[in-house]
């Protein structure tokens, strides 16, 4: 995904709380998570570098296990930005199948068969 719905009240509200470094790594963690549209790694190091944040292991690590679910095989998992990426998929699948209806219907009231004439 290389776009997805920002509500800033909403983000606000759950984030006022944290300092402006924990802010940063949390969006480039959402950033990251919905590129990917995939768990992050299991380890906070190699996520910190991710984001460019190797300075700020600790923060990272606090952010992580504030806002994402450590599922082991798996890596941090973030539920609302998975609803978001489903309905994002739905969205593309349902246009998809609504682009290839209407390419089909124009297809199909083009080829109109063809009465013969008195010379044939």
């Amino acid at each position: 995904m290389h776009y997805y719905s920002f509500n800033i009240g909403d983000y606000a509200s759950h984030t006022r709380h944290l300092t402006a470094i924990e802010d940063l790594a949390y969006r480039r963690l959402l950033d990251l998570y919905y590129l990917h549209e995939q768990p992050l790694n299991e380890s906070s190091t190699t996520v910190a570098r991710l984001i460019n944040m190797r300075d700020y292991v600790q923060e990272v690590q606090a952010v992580l296990e504030e806002f994402f679910e450590l599922v082991d095989g798996q890596g941090w998992i973030n539920g609302r930005a998975d609803e978001e990426i489903a309905k994002y998929h739905s969205k593309l699948e349902s246009a998809s199948r609504a682009g290839r209806a209407s390419a089909e219907r124009r297809a199909n009231a083009s080829s109109t068969t063809v009465q013969p004439n008195k010379k044939q």
